[in-house]
């Protein structure tokens, strides 16, 4: 994650330098009397980099003296905004850097003898994990780096916080904390609770936050000028303007400088001045100007944006054709995403939102009054594309393997690209439809889903084997215990009554319920190549 935030943007020294010699972080990063520091910042103002850089110039310090571990929230991916996935990824870190230090684990998790001994699904279960292994590190100081805390999900944080807190005050082996996020009242009372907290705001330093800004326009300016040729007189005009304009934040400068390479010379001053300063009114001028043109591009934008608002991680160019219901062609989703290229970005063949702040404008009450203006897609429309693609798509043996308990490593051999891409194009829509499912909020549209359409009916009786055959292909068939829980809540609490005694979906959620509880037990039982074989 840190070499994709880093492609994102040059790193400058400039940007985050000053923080180096800052009283308050270098009783951090040396003093014995501070466990953590918290840097908070608005959005854009450069918090993302300045961890890279901290961690950079962290790992430059002696080997063996220290260890730096970090963890970076993303908020528009399921997999990296939990407490849980925190606390997981600095584990592994740890685990990578001390292959010893997997001993912890072991005594927790041995297959051979199958013993289970303690939860260690939940955060404070993975906390005391991590916290036996740090007492086990043979490094003399531990600093662990967590950046845009408030993009992870509140279940479990204000616990985390005090947590935090209290490491610092009981601990003998010193571990430094240091976490980056926006400004939060909770997270200020938690975090802020004792004289072994410091706190630097970005916002009370906009001095050197300037002259950050400020190298960082230049930089720009000149990878402008290296492609269109301003020239002298009219590079300085644009540094200029973008310095007025900038508000300090390093993302508008960014965004402002990404339409840029799209018009020529002739049209740079001009673009830069009809643009407003702030990262909101900016995505609010942009978003106007998408929602106008031919009515089929402006809605199959609308489209794209809207479905990358509800979905819990970023999509592959291949899935959003059957997630959003839109055009199968790869060039077509290719112009939709450059058309939308301030919201979000093609990485590889993945498309992500350019930065959290163009997220939480197009669910806030201003992008959504433009989207749901064009769009009035929701979770019930995906869960319904998903469920036909892969109702459609699925079938015995996807990719031609030759024996049941094929591993892992032969799979890449099998198949061709053609069976590649189609299980690519499926991961999405066969790990996520039933959470879909579950978010919607219209008792009307959920039991149209189960009774009147059928699809979920006619899914299970007759591509459920299949099913869990792509999950087991994708690596994710523990999802299949959380789809089958929630298909079970939804039969039981939410299908209408005349049909909630019937004996076959009485059965039904019956027996969903007993299948996930099933393959919880295969799955803590069985190592992964032959679990397949044995849930068949």
């Amino acid at each position: 994650m840190k070499t994709r935030l880093k492609e994102k943007d040059k790193l400058l020294h400039q940007s985050f330098d000053w923080i180096l010699s800052d009283p308050d972080y270098l009783r951090w990063q040396d003093g014995t009397d501070v466990c953590l520091l918290w840097i908070k910042g608005g959005a854009g103002k450069g918090k993302t980099m300045m961890s890279i850089g901290l961690i950079e110039e962290l790992s430059k310090r002696p080997k063996g003296s220290n260890t730096v571990l970090y963890f970076f929230c993303q908020n528009a991916n399921y997999e990296l905004n939990t407490v849980e996935s925190i606390i997981k990824g600095l584990i592994l870190q740890l685990i990578k850097q001390q292959k010893e230090l997997a001993q912890s684990l072991r005594d927790r998790w041995d297959v051979a003898s199958q013993r289970f001994t303690e939860d260690v699904t939940s955060w404070r279960g993975l906390w005391d994990i991590l916290m036996e292994i740090l007492d086990r590190c043979s490094c003399a100081c531990v600093y662990v780096i967590v950046d845009a805390l408030d993009e992870c999900d509140g279940n479990g944080m204000a616990g985390l916080l005090r947590t935090l807190v209290r490491t610092g005050l009981c601990r003998h082996s010193p571990i430094k904390w240091l976490v980056t996020s926006r400004p939060l009242d909770s997270a200020e009372m938690e975090l802020l609770s004792g004289s072994e907290q410091v706190l630097v705001s970005l916002e009370l330093n906009a001095e050197h936050i300037s002259r950050g800004v400020t190298a960082y326009i230049a930089d720009k300016v000149g990878e402008l000028d290296r492609r269109h040729k301003y020239r002298a007189k009219l590079r300085q005009a644009i540094q200029t303007e973008l310095e007025a304009k900038a508000e300090d934040t390093f993302l508008w400068v960014s965004l402002v400088c990404k339409q840029l390479e799209q018009v020529g010379r002739h049209q740079a001053l001009s673009t830069i001045q009809s643009l407003p300063p702030g990262l909101h009114p900016f995505y609010d001028r942009i978003l106007h100007q998408i929602s106008k043109g031919e009515p089929d591009d402006v809605n199959n934008c609308m489209r794209l944006l809207t479905s990358m608002t509800l979905t819990y991680r970023p999509l592959n160019i291949l899935e959003v054709s059957n997630v959003a219901g839109l055009p199968a062609e790869e060039y077509v989703v290719e112009d939709l995403v450059d058309r939308c290229a301030s919201f979000v970005k093609l990485r590889g063949a993945e498309i992500e939102f350019v930065h959290q702040s163009a997220r939480d404008y197009l669910t806030g009450d201003q992008g959504q009054a433009i989207l749901s203006s064009h769009d009035t897609y929701e979770h019930g429309d995906i869960a319904r594309n998903c469920l036909s693609h892969i109702s459609k798509h699925l079938t015995k043996n996807l990719l031609g393997l030759p024996q049941p308990n094929s591993t892992r490593d032969t799979l890449g051999a099998l198949g061709g690209d053609a069976a590649r891409e189609l299980l690519s194009s499926l991961g999405y829509a066969a790990t996520f439809w039933a959470r879909h499912f579950h978010t919607i909020q219209d008792t009307r549209i959920v039991q149209d889903t189960i009774i009147k359409d059928g699809l979920v009916d006619q899914f299970l009786r007759t591509k459920f084997l299949e099913w869990l055959e792509c999950l087991s292909l994708l690596d994710q068939l523990p999802q299949v215990i959380e789809a089958l829980s929630i298909l079970s809540e939804v039969f039981y609490h939410r299908a209408p009554v005349s049909s909630r005694f019937c004996v076959p979906w009485f059965c039904l959620a019956d027996s969903l319920s007993w299948f996930g509880s099933r393959i919880r037990h295969q799955l803590l039982s069985k190592t992964p190549h032959v679990l397949f074989n044995d849930i068949i």
